[in-house]
């Protein structure tokens, strides 16, 4: 019989309520949510409504959950903005909850390594949402490198290829905009700096990066361009920046929408676009964070791997090529298919993996994994606990350092360095 877990929500924005909170009203066997904390009143109430949770137990903050006796939760889900993470943690830690949280877990490595030290015995369940991992595509690399056929890895090629609406949406206009708070690397990527360590199964010795915000830039405005699109640009037409063209299309993503807040319909949106920062000339916002970026890696056996990070693409993929002493495993990210070659014996074969869902079928699975191991009790079972997952978050804060002062880290010295600053 499968056992239904009761778990909290806190931050009901776009993924604790488009993802998280959906999970559970697509599968109301198998999660309830009960509890909730948001303190914009109308996601709080949305959400509440949503998920017929009673009004005692929907709190505008943590202090508030925190007074609250909620002892019949099985666990918690952390789904605040990046640096408001460590505190829930904290208390969802104290009161002995398991615990899923998005990824990034902080905004810098001393949060990191202190979090990371504080939880290393921690008894409960406490994972991050680095769902690549339990995608078909990535455990299927994972299955082919770690079999062995294929000999060992000499270099890794990753890419994340960001669509030119999403960067404009997240990283030019809107919350993930500034570098100093949310660098690219940590905001949208460290997902692929996870994969790679995940997939090389390495750690990691040193590391250089060189990126640039080239084009999102005050001085490629076209002339006579309004603050606000939506103010009469003379450049709509032309401009694939538009915000009628990406906010207002039928094809339009929903989560963009979801992040505006509670929209009523299309006039509201309207309404919304002459003053959101969402509704801003990509042109002339306050964004500072690089629309390109590429990261070298030495992996401590002395392969190497490497990330590139691009914001102005025609669609929406990551790719992958793993390069082994005695094969090669392609994903190209247009479909879900792998190329395989074999060098002895020699073959090429295409490896056809079925994909549904949101982020490629992660979301779910991690909401499945999380449940299954509460239920359960088999923490086997868990392919992104929080232990698992220093390499990743390290290599994003050593590789923006390496970025900004154009140098190559040694990240055991980098990490040794944050360790003593804490004494």
């Amino acid at each position: 019989m499968i056992k239904k877990v009761k778990l909290g929500l806190i931050g009901a924005g776009n993924r604790g309520q488009g993802i998280f909170g959906q999970f559970a009203l697509d599968m109301p066997h198998r999660a309830q949510f009960t509890m909730v904390v948001e303190p914009d009143q109308p996601k709080r109430e949305q959400f509440a409504q949503m998920h017929k949770i009673p009004a005692d137990r929907c709190f505008a903050s943590i202090a508030e959950m925190d007074k609250a006796e909620l002892n019949d939760l099985d666990g918690v889900v952390i789904a605040t903005i990046e640096d408001e993470r460590i505190e829930p943690i904290k208390i969802a830690m104290r009161r002995n909850w398991h615990i899923l949280v998005e990824k990034p877990l902080c905004t810098n490595a001393e949060e990191l390594i202190r979090l990371y030290d504080a939880c290393i015995d921690y008894k409960q369940i406490l994972i991050v949402c680095h769902q690549m991992r339990l995608t078909p595509i990535y455990k299927t690399i994972k299955r082919l490198v770690d079999s062995g056929r294929y000999g060992t890895i000499t270099c890794l090629q990753h890419s994340e290829n960001l669509c030119y609406s999403h960067m404009a949406h997240s990283f030019v206009r809107g919350f993930f905009n500034n570098s100093r708070l949310t660098p690219m690397l940590l905001a949208k990527s460290c997902h692929d700096t996870d994969i790679l360590t995940y997939i090389t199964g390495k750690k990691v010795k040193q590391v250089s990066s060189f990126g640039s915000l080239n084009f999102f830039r005050k001085e490629n405005c076209p002339p006579g361009a309004p603050k606000y699109c939506l103010e009469g640009c003379p450049h709509s037409k032309e401009c694939p920046f538009d915000v009628m063209k990406i906010y207002f299309d039928e094809y339009t993503d929903p989560a963009y929408i979801r992040q505006l807040g509670v929209v009523r319909d299309k006039d509201h949106l309207r309404e919304l676009m002459l003053r959101h920062q969402f509704g801003r000339c990509v042109f002339q916002c306050d964004n500072n964070v690089v629309d390109n970026q590429v990261v070298a890696v030495q992996m401590d056996d002395d392969t190497t791997s490497s990330f590139t990070m691009c914001g102005t693409n025609g669609t929406e993929r990551r790719m992958m090529k793993v390069s082994l002493t005695n094969g090669e495993i392609e994903y190209r990210g247009l479909e879900p298919k792998l190329t395989v070659w074999s060098f002895e014996p020699n073959f090429r074969e295409e490896i056809t993996v079925k994909i549904t869902g949101t982020h490629s079928g992660g979301d779910r699975a991690i909401m499945e994994n999380f449940c299954d191991a509460i239920v359960t009790g088999d923490r086997s079972i868990l392919l992104t606990p929080l232990k698992n997952s220093l390499e990743g978050h390290l290599l994003v804060f050593a590789a923006e350092e390496a970025r900004r002062t154009s140098s190559v880290i040694d990240i055991r010295k980098y990490e040794d360095k944050i360790r003593a600053s804490l004494k």
